[in-house]
């Protein structure tokens, strides 16, 4: 008996530590309708200096360039765990399956992502020439 209930309360400290990690991804999506450009950040539970690096790098772009876009809801930026079921759908639909960054245009309802995986893991090194290409990317997007 003794086991059913230490092995019931390690299941249920598994599932909480689970359901913690959700909290931790990040979606501003302030009007679906009018958003132009998507950024999305996609990781997996396990990350490296660089990864945390990638994330870091592109909050403080958005939030230091277009935090008037992402608060009318003309950027939208996510950030999150592609390795978390209830990320499942939009980690599919963008390919993610590990460190993945990618924007989106939206036009006419449709969308254009172009994948800067590549460009993120080469350009973090230099964080200045990191968040000054990124930011023209977005900037040129918006146009």
């Amino acid at each position: 008996m003794k086991h059913i209930i230490i092995i019931s309360f390690l299941f249920f400290l598994s599932s909480s530590g689970i359901a913690q990690q959700s909290a931790a991804d990040t979606v501003i999506s302030n009007n679906p309708q009018k958003v132009k450009v998507k950024v999305l950040y996609f990781h997996i539970t396990n990350r490296c200096h660089t990864c945390f690096s990638i994330e870091a790098s592109v909050r403080k772009t958005i939030f230091e360039n277009f935090k008037t876009e992402l608060d009318s809801g003309i950027v939208d930026l996510y950030i999150l765990n592609c390795e978390l079921p209830i990320n499942k759908v939009i980690s599919e639909k963008y390919q993610a399956y590990g460190a993945t960054l990618a924007i989106t245009k939206i036009a006419g309802g449709k969308e254009k992502t172009e994948d800067l995986t590549s460009f993120a893991f080469a350009k973090i090194h230099d964080e200045n020439i990191f968040i000054s290409e990124l930011k023209l990317k977005i900037e040129n997007l918006l146009k």
